[in-house]
């Protein structure tokens, strides 16, 4: 029986972040040369809205904080070397379920 390809991994990255922030401006900077490494998708949360609140309350002294997969991934600011490994390691933990369970 033909095995079933399983879809690759995805990286779905999220923002924290407010419009008056330059650690964020050099953040995102940072994210694009990353991102030519490890593909990943992203959205912002501007913390300042009032429907993020619950975010602001969090990371208000923080920003720019980025988690990946909806776990915690860094804050302040991106090293580009150091990024690109949590972000391998995630896909390799993601590609192989036995890495979860020694975690």
């Amino acid at each position: 029986m033909p095995k079933i390809p399983t879809p690759a991994p995805r990286l779905m990255l999220t923002m924290f972040t407010h419009n008056r922030c330059q650690l964020c401006v050099n953040a995102k900077e940072a994210l694009e040369q990353v991102r030519q490494r490890i593909p990943f998708e992203i959205t912002e949360v501007d913390i300042k809205k009032p429907e993020n609140r619950r975010w602001f309350d969090e990371y208000k002294h923080d920003v720019p904080v980025i988690h990946a997969n909806d776990e915690f991934l860094l804050w302040h600011r991106v090293n580009i070397d150091d990024t690109v490994a949590k972000l391998q390691a995630i896909l390799d933990k993601e590609e192989d379920p036995s890495l979860k369970q020694n975690q």
